[in-house]
């Protein structure tokens, strides 16, 4: 049975979930602002000024986790967090490999799941 909760991708997020397909979490970069933007929008939320694709290195800080519920294709008990990535964005992700010491300010890297009806997701587990 498919999941329901899969995203679809749409005009303004289907580069972002391309690169996903090539294992490259992507995010959208406002060269006026020098700042980078997560989830995709058709604007810059910082300026006026056009909106270009860049790699992010996968790389960020735990700002929170907490228990969720199990997670479907994932092994052991479900946790979610918000990682800060090095480009600065925030990003609520799924959190593996998260033993019961993992707080706020550990160092994350980004991971894939394994694609689900084509969709591969991000998630993120301690460096």
């Amino acid at each position: 049975m498919a999941d329901k909760a899969l995203p679809e991708p749409t005009d303004v997020s289907r580069d972002f979930w391309a690169g996903a397909a090539r294992g490259e979490f992507m995010l959208q970069y406002d060269a006026k602002a020098g700042r980078s933007q997560f989830f995709p929008r058709p604007v810059s939320q910082f300026s006026s000024g056009n909106l270009d694709w860049k790699a992010a290195t996968g790389g960020g800080t735990l700002l929170a986790v907490t228990g969720a519920a199990p997670l479907q294709g994932v092994d052991g008990p479900g946790r979610v967090g918000i990682v800060k990535l090095d480009e600065g964005p925030r990003v609520f992700a799924r959190v593996l490999k998260a033993g019961p010491a993992l707080a706020p300010g550990a160092r994350m890297r980004l991971t894939w799941l394994e694609p689900q009806d084509g969709v591969r997701l991000y998630a993120f587990e301690p460096a």
